[in-house]
């Protein structure tokens, strides 16, 4: 499934593909990006996929190389070091908004 459930059940959610849905394909242009916690309106692979698509790399774990941390519900022990390093943190929503698109 490419959306999260919790979010919607109609023909429009199942629809939406984050292979081909419009994005900034320059919202994270060289930057290395980490996602950590529950995230409640994608699901990580297609997170992943997104920041690949906006030209980043997606990686699983922080270190001094990290520019970005998308930090969803219950982040934990990646939250504090990417805090810890200085790393740009944002939450779901402020990911989704940096790409420009809309989740139905």
């Amino acid at each position: 499934m490419t959306i999260n459930s919790k979010i919607s059940t109609n023909s429009e959610a199942s629809d939406w593909n984050p292979s081909t849905v419009p994005i900034n394909t320059e919202a994270f242009a060289g930057l290395t990006v980490v996602i950590t916690g529950k995230l409640l309106c994608l699901e990580r692979a297609d997170a992943e996929l997104l920041v690949e698509r906006a030209g980043g790399s997606a990686t699983g774990s922080v270190s001094g190389k990290t520019d970005v941390l998308v930090a969803g519900d219950k982040a934990g022990s990646k939250l504090e070091k990417a805090k810890g390093l200085g790393i740009e943190i944002l939450d779901e929503k402020a990911f989704i908004a940096k790409l420009g698109i809309v989740i139905p």
